[in-house]
């Protein structure tokens, strides 16, 4: 009987080592899975098997050819095997290993499950994953990041066409919107690709302002969905007629037809509507030229597009936009504030949204 050598051993764990220490920190399995410690993987690499001889004739040629042959190796592994320990490996750990060894676990994969980032279970055939994974965004940039960061072939194609995102709130996706900083906008572009970032205009664009709109187009590119129970949500960014003699523009006002309404930093208005419509959610830029609270006029534009306020019976070139609409909004003024004749339907939906709400709520 021919025992794997301690040579090939030796090498193996030389590469488990190298697989520890290399930069696969990006993508992370959570303490909370369930996976195999080191010394379990250990075992199964020290387990001692008969090593596959293919047949051959006189000549010295193997009988069999091609996948025949493969198979043949493959299956003779995984009887050998069978009453190996079974290792829970995480992925980070596999992609390390993998990424400069490809035939790293080639032998052992009837005992190894992959464990990916939110706990689910993977197998591995002929060096690919097999299953699919749901996870969240950040895993899921995670994974498509490692993969690209260590050309790793079959982890590209298993997260490009094997994993899915889970469906999110209304309220989670409005946070993806205030989350410009959480996300890392060179990551985010890879995930959109070249062509998109073209047709959309903001290929040279590396703004940091722009991380949350990105990180929600490459939700929605990817098949990200609102769940089921939201899905009639409409939304409304009410922006002002002209910036002129305002303060306080960096942020902007987002009426949800949940009656909640959400103020945003530095939101990019074209992207996050696009990025709205395609989960889903019917979204319309509202641009108001005047401002009312429940007593009567508090901001007005005048006819060269700069905004005042009446004080003290004079004109004063000022407004807080955002803080005098959100007072609209909170009581009457609202009705005053949109404009009825110019959009009619906008106009009905937001009336409804009051009617079909006791308060609105606001969300800073």
């Amino acid at each position: 009987m021919t025992i794997i050598n301690k040579r090939y051993l030796m090498i193996l764990l030389s590469l488990i080592m190298m697989a520890l220490t290399h930069n696969a920190k990006a993508l992370i399995v959570p303490e909370d899975c369930k996976t195999s410690d080191a010394t379990a993987f250990f075992a199964l690499t020290a387990f001692e098997v008969e090593s596959y001889i293919p047949s051959v004739d006189e000549e010295g040629v193997p009988y069999l050819k091609g996948a025949a042959l493969v198979n043949a190796e493959t299956n003779h592994y995984r009887n050998q095997y069978k009453d190996a320990p079974l290792v829970r490996m995480p992925i980070d750990r596999y992609a390390a290993l993998t990424s400069k060894n490809p035939d790293a676990l080639k032998n052992f994969e009837s005992r190894i499950i992959i464990i990916d980032p939110e706990c689910q279970e993977l197998k591995l055939f002929f060096g690919n994953l097999i299953g699919t994974s749901e996870l969240s965004l950040k895993n899921y940039l995670q994974m498509f990041d490692a993969a690209k960061r260590l050309n790793h072939l079959p982890l590209g194609e298993f997260t490009e066409q094997r994993v899915r995102l889970r469906p999110k709130l209304i309220e989670q996706v409005i946070e993806i919107l205030k989350s410009d900083l959480a996300f890392d906008i060179a990551l985010t572009k890879q995930t959109l690709g070249s062509d998109f970032l073209e047709n959309m205009g903001i290929k040279n664009q590396n703004d940091f302002s722009k991380g949350g709109e990105l990180a929600l187009l490459s939700y929605a590119k990817k098949g990200g969905r609102i769940k089921s129970i939201e899905r009639d949500v409409k939304a409304f960014i009410i922006l002002p007629a002209s910036k002129r003699s305002l303060s306080d523009t960096d942020r902007t006002v987002l009426l949800l037809s949940s009656g909640v309404v959400h103020v945003v930093s530095s939101l990019n208005t074209g992207l996050a509507k696009y990025a709205l419509g395609q989960l889903g959610v019917p979204t319309t830029i509202l641009r108001v030229g005047r401002l009312f609270d429940d007593s009567g006029p508090v901001c007005l534009l005048d006819e060269v597009g700069n905004w005042y306020r009446i004080i003290n019976g004079e004109r004063t070139r000022s407004c807080n936009f955002n803080q005098v609409l959100m007072q609209s909004l909170k009581g009457d003024g609202w009705r005053s504030t949109f404009d009825k004749q110019l959009t009619p339907i906008s106009y009905q939906q937001i009336s409804d949204i009051m009617t079909q709400n006791d308060s609105i709520q606001f969300v800073y």
